[in-house]
């Protein structure tokens, strides 16, 4: 077998073009604009020209950020009547809102562009317009067949938003490197395939951001306590998650701030309050987290509903109880008057398809296939739950099952395989870190290790193995196994050698 020509078929890279294309990106600048950005160009430079106020309305997750701080960036360097807005999560909402645009229009714009937002708000462009003011929408998410009455519109789901506002800023003015930092925090916390155009973004970008001098995110390392170079982990598990903290507790407004800053002192201090920041999202997400389980039913869906849940954690809630169930899962923060919720499925269940089946009871509705969200008046929110929850959803798609690319013995492992492992890096979503099995292999060295003694670590065949948070009645007795894994690197006190990191053990039949 030819291990990496199955690892390449597994991502469906086939063809020799597919194929070189993946291990050596285009690099962005030379990427092909997915839609045509001359008359957004014209539009703007002609309210340039005019001395007119343009706003940037941004979104307050990590990708509506980065393209926020890009777009701005790029415009301010060519009128200082260029301003940011980012919308209150819990005040104003999702999206494009009368109330921002009203926000907008009362700092003097005569023209709004809407990253990361706008593609289906037919009804706020329209309002819009109607008062007066010009509007450009750059967005990634999936759109409806009725047409966008704005001036222009910038849309593909090639890649997220932060991705196609570089490519129109890079269109507008000239390539900025420097913004392929930013591209590649919301390329990976955004959690798009990265194949293709996101795969350059993200090789390219965390070059970049390895190599930043941008005040706000060197204290943001610091803050967080990274000291080696940053991979797609660092980036979506703990720079991510500060940058989406501030818009889940308190206004994404600071997260803008810390990325534009020029200020070292102040990008500490950002860094600090958004690290406060996330220790609470911490806190409120597991006190949720614990309530929501004590509520699961025995239902194909699962619905955890209260008035304690913040509506900034409830997406986090329902991710938890998919985690933890493999099953749909809903999260809703009970308001006075009306309800936040917050949707995350199983592949194979279009979460989005399920609740438009009861679209005329919600207020809105918007999503994808595995997360959504929606807001129901609360006189309708015990009908809901009753419509939703009477489902029969195919049971297939609720067993979790261990994905596997290949089996390999482990005499294979060696630093050659390494090598050519590094090279599918970046790993991400369409392009999942490779998994191995090895049947009938004899571990034996067994010890508990880690707080409250949750993790396993063994040798198997001459190799160390680590498995976190291992179950508890694992027996500690050596025998045979059939192993499923990832291998790494393992560095420790200067010395670096291969190590695996178990996903699942099952006795040798």
């Amino acid at each position: 077998m030819d291990l990496i020509k199955t690892l390449l078929a597994n991502r469906g890279l086939k063809t020799k073009a597919h194929i070189e294309e993946f291990f050596h990106p285009t690099h962005p600048k030379d990427l092909k604009t997915p839609f045509d950005s001359k008359p957004a160009i014209r539009l703007i430079k002609a309210h340039i020209k005019k001395g007119h106020k343009i706003a940037i309305y941004g979104d307050y997750d990590v990708d509506g950020i980065c393209s926020t701080a890009i777009l701005w960036e790029t415009l301010y360097s060519q009128s200082k009547n260029v301003f940011p807005h980012i919308p209150h999560r819990e005040s104003e909402g999702y999206g494009l809102s009368t109330k921002g645009i009203d926000h907008c229009l009362e700092q003097g714009a005569k023209l709004i562009i809407a990253v990361d937002n706008g593609i289906v708000a037919y009804e706020q462009v329209a309002y819009c317009r109607k008062k007066k003011c010009d509007i450009i929408i750059i967005d990634h998410h999936e759109a409806n067949d009725q047409r966008l009455k704005a001036n222009c519109v910038l849309h593909s789901t090639s890649s997220c938003a932060a991705g196609l506002t570089w490519l129109f800023c890079r269109d507008y003015l000239a390539p900025s490197p420097e913004h392929l930092a930013l591209v590649a925090i919301a390329t990976i916390c955004d959690i798009v395939p990265l194949l293709g155009p996101n795969r350059s973004f993200v090789k390219y970008g965390l070059e970049e951001l390895n190599k930043t001098k941008r005040p706000g995110l060197q204290a943001l390392f610091l803050e967080a306590g990274i000291k080696k170079s940053l991979g797609p982990y660092e980036v979506g598990f703990i720079i991510g998650p500060r940058l989406n903290a501030a818009g889940r507790l308190e206004h994404a407004i600071d997260s803008l701030r810390l990325l534009c800053t020029k200020d070292p002192k102040r990008a500490r201090q950002l860094a600090a309050s958004i690290g406060q920041t996330n220790r609470d999202r911490q806190d409120a997400t597991l006190s949720a987290v614990t309530h929501a389980l004590s509520t699961v039913s025995d239902t194909q869906l699962i619905i955890a509903a209260d008035a304690s849940y913040h509506q900034g954690i409830i997406g986090l809630v329902a991710a938890k109880l998919v985690e933890k169930y493999h099953r749909p899962a809903i999260a809703i923060s009970i308001g006075e008057l009306e309800s936040k919720g917050s949707a995350r499925s199983v592949p194979g269940f279009h979460i989005t398809d399920h609740l438009r089946t009861a679209e005329k009871l919600l207020v809105n509705i918007g999503g994808h296939a595995m997360a959504a969200g929606f807001t129901v008046e609360n006189s309708k929110l015990e009908t809901l739950i009753s419509k939703l929850t009477t489902i029969k959803i195919d049971p297939k798609l609720l067993v979790k099952t261990q994905r596997v690319d290949a089996e390999i013995p482990l005499t294979t492992i060696d630093q050659k395989l390494i090598a050519q492992l590094k090279e599918f890096e970046p790993f991400g979503l369409g392009n999942l870190t490779p998994v191995f099995s090895t049947s009938e292999v004899e571990v034996f060295d067994i010890r508990r290790m880690g707080k409250d003694n949750k993790h396993l670590k063994f040798t198997a065949g001459g190799l160390e193995a680590v498995w976190f948070n291992a179950p508890s009645t694992w027996p500690l007795a050596p025998s045979t196994f059939d192993l499923i894994y990832q291998i790494e690197e393992n560095t420790w006190n200067g010395q670096t050698k291969l190590q695996l990191l178990i996903k699942d053990v099952r006795p040798s039949s």
